[in-house]
């Protein structure tokens, strides 16, 4: 394992500590960055807008700059977490933008979010179909959702269920997931009629 690998996995530990140990968590993310590291910008930009206790408009700003760096050189999750950036900044069509990249990249974190500002949009029909189909395929999050919204023993529960189980392992799946009680609240009429 070379040096700038070690920094972005030490950096990142270090990065969940907080406290005392997040200056150090900055110089070796930021060093594992400098060494060209692809994983580490899009690591760093996280850290700067969502754990370091310092963040102002100047960390805000690095870290857009890591991202589009980070999108421009094709690292994975890049495009799904400005995706999520730009929707916290409320510039939503180009979240959406970068968060339907990230669903054509095959990102799996990237449909939920899609489908979460899609929803607030007002789209909720699309929101829902990412939902079931990501659930289809294995995606837990996804799942708890789409049966949060579906009649339990409904034929569109049945068959989103027999997909999900189909596509992972009892010991893959999220014993379970937590969200806001009034989260995912999606229009009754985009939902499959039983």
């Amino acid at each position: 394992m070379d040096d700038a690998e070690q920094w972005f996995r030490r950096g990142g530990e270090l990065a969940y500590d907080g406290g005392p140990a997040e200056a150090e968590a900055l110089a070796l993310l930021s060093a594992a960055v400098a060494a060209g590291h692809g994983p580490a910008l899009v690591r760093l930009a996280t850290f700067l807008l969502h754990q370091y206790s310092e963040a102002d408009p100047a960390s805000h700003a690095k870290a857009m700059r890591l991202l589009d760096e980070a999108v421009a050189a094709d690292v994975p999750g890049a495009r799904n977490m400005l995706g999520v950036t730009l929707w916290d900044d409320g510039a939503l069509d180009n979240a959406e933008e970068s968060l339907r990249a990230a669903v054509a990249d095959g990102d799996p974190d990237a449909p939920v979010n899609l489908a979460g500002l899609l929803h607030q949009k007002g789209n909720d029909a699309a929101a829902f179909t990412l939902l079931r189909q990501a659930a289809e395929r294995g995606d837990g999050p996804a799942y708890w959702i789409v049966m949060r919204l579906l009649p339990r023993h409904s034929r569109a529960a049945q068959e989103i269920t027999t997909a999900y189980e189909s596509a992972t392992s009892p010991e893959d799946r999220p014993v379970c997931v937590l969200f806001p009680a009034d989260a995912w609240q999606l229009d009754a009429s985009v939902l499959p009629v039983e």
